[in-house]
Order: C-alpha cells, then structure tokens, then sequence
C-alpha cells in the first residue's frame, strides 16, 4: 500500500481512476502494482500518464527497456513493468504493438 500512496495523486484524475478501479475488479494488488509501475515510469520520464496516449510515446517503452537493463532488473521484471505501463493505453484504445527483442 505504500507505493500506492506515493502514486495516489494520480488517482485523482477520472480517467487513470477509472482505468485502477477496472484492473482492481481482476485483483486489487495486480491494480496497486500497476499503479505503482505506471507512476514510476512517468516520474522516470518527465511524463504524464495523458502524454502516453500520444503514439510518439511509445518509443519511451525502448528506453525504459534499456533503463531497467543497466539497473540489472530479472527479464520478469522488465515484462511485468511493461505490461503494467502498456495497460494504461490499452484501456484508452490504443495498442502499443512495438516488438521488442526478449
């Protein structure tokens, strides 16, 4: 709940709340951790989860690849962040389709 509560402010926009309230009905820490993961993402970049929404965003998705990389982040990790931070745009319509190299 800690990482929850450092986030929470983006919480208070409809839209992201919408999207966290959606993912909690699946389970609510798979929702916290998304919130989470999101949250750490835009703070890394500058960024606001609306900035996302943009298709030239997604590039971001390779730098933040290669970000956690030199953090020596496990594979898993990597592909849990990115499905949580590819679920914001999902839930808007838009689907990031960039293949990256496992």
């Amino acid at each position: 709940m800690a990482g929850r509560a450092k986030y929470a402010s983006l919480l208070e926009g409809a839209d992201i709340r919408r999207w966290y309230e959606n993912v909690a009905r699946g389970s609510h820490v798979t929702a916290d951790v998304y919130l989470r993961r999101l949250g750490v993402f835009c703070q890394s970049f500058g960024k606001w989860p609306k900035d996302l929404l943009s298709m030239s965003e997604a590039d971001l998705l390779l730098d933040y690849i290669s970000m956690m990389e030199r953090e020596e982040r496990a594979g898993s990790y990597v592909k849990s962040a990115l499905k949580a931070v590819k679920s914001w745009p999902a839930h808007n319509g838009i689907e990031i389709r960039r293949k990256n190299k496992d």
